[in-house]
């Protein structure tokens, strides 16, 4: 048995889900491809299909194999590609992991045009805020927002600078007043993004003066959807993407404070397996955020 052959054959009959629809398509007999399934079953040593007389139907370890055999064809793929130097259109699945809150930012917008760009492609986008390895997930990209992901055991490119705003919600700044020097922010209710190192030290520069503030608070939060919605109930001060307060801004449900001091910003990183950079759907998702005029005005509001 050619594996990889039967892997193929297999996948035709649950596309098609009919032997005789995937024996025309593969140009085979039916029996060959009945064949070349029973081959595989009997490798793997369980039923990858239920047979009934009106359809075929994945067993629970048909759905597994069936998933593992895309991606590892689409890999195959991708290799002979790349081995022959041949430029294709993007086409397959592309598997994207992004922080939630990062949904916030014109993401929908961009998977609609980069999916209209490349018809071919399915985008399969996960939101997830752990900090875990693509390579170890099956993931195509991962957007990962922070200091330099050295700790990956992949490819990293920076897509983006990401500013941050010091806000407030007008409820805290009467109750608390507002805090007049980037110092004040010691004595206040602060809101804290729990990620990473020294996560209570909050970084400010003026010009050439750089300033860093130890901050505490009454709530502490890996997940900045939960920080804006405290902040704008009034429960302390945030430093929040502005991509993620800029409507609150406008609207006046929060208030800018001390805009003479800019918070430090966060990077925004693309992050790959290494033998899967040079994909073309990768590569185009890849250049499409980069190159993305209004994911960047999103971001700096």
């Amino acid at each position: 048995m050619n594996r990889l052959v039967a892997m193929n054959v297999f996948c035709k009959v649950v596309e098609h889900g009919s032997f005789t629809i995937a024996a025309t398509r593969l140009n085979m007999s039916t029996a060959s491809v009945s064949k070349n399934v029973s081959a595989l079953e009997d490798h793997i040593g369980t039923p990858l299909l239920a047979r009934t007389t009106r359809r075929i139907v994945l067993t629970d370890a048909g759905k597994t194999y069936y998933e593992k055999c895309t991606r590892i064809l689409e890999d195959v793929e991708e290799a002979e590609r790349t081995a022959g130097q041949v430029q294709t259109t993007p086409r397959g699945i592309l598997k994207v992991r992004a922080p939630i809150a990062f949904g916030a930012a014109d993401l929908g917008r961009l998977i609609t045009e980069f999916t209209a760009i490349f018809p071919e492609v399915t985008v399969e986008m996960t939101l997830n805020d752990k900090y875990l390895d693509p390579a170890d997930e099956d993931i195509d990209v991962a957007l990962y927002i922070g200091a330099t992901p050295k700790h990956f055991a992949a490819g990293a490119q920076t897509i983006a600078t990401l500013p941050r705003a010091l806000v407030a919600a007008p409820t805290y700044l009467k109750r608390q007043g507002t805090p007049k020097d980037v110092r004040d922010l010691a004595s206040h209710q602060c809101l804290i993004y729990k990620r990473g190192a020294n996560h209570n030290e909050w970084r400010f520069t003026r010009d050439d003066l750089k300033q860093t503030v130890h901050v505490s608070g009454p709530l502490r939060s890996n997940n900045s959807l939960t920080l804006r919605d405290a902040t704008l109930n009034g429960a302390g001060i945030g430093l929040l993407p502005a991509y993620l307060v800029a409507q609150d801004l406008a609207d006046g449900r929060l208030m800018s404070l001390l805009p003479e001091w800019q918070p430090a910003e966060r990077n925004l990183y693309a992050v790959y397996p290494q033998p899967r950079r040079s994909s073309p759907k990768v590569r185009e998702f890849i250049n499409l955020l980069a190159s993305s005029l209004d994911l960047g005005a999103a971001c700096s509001r």
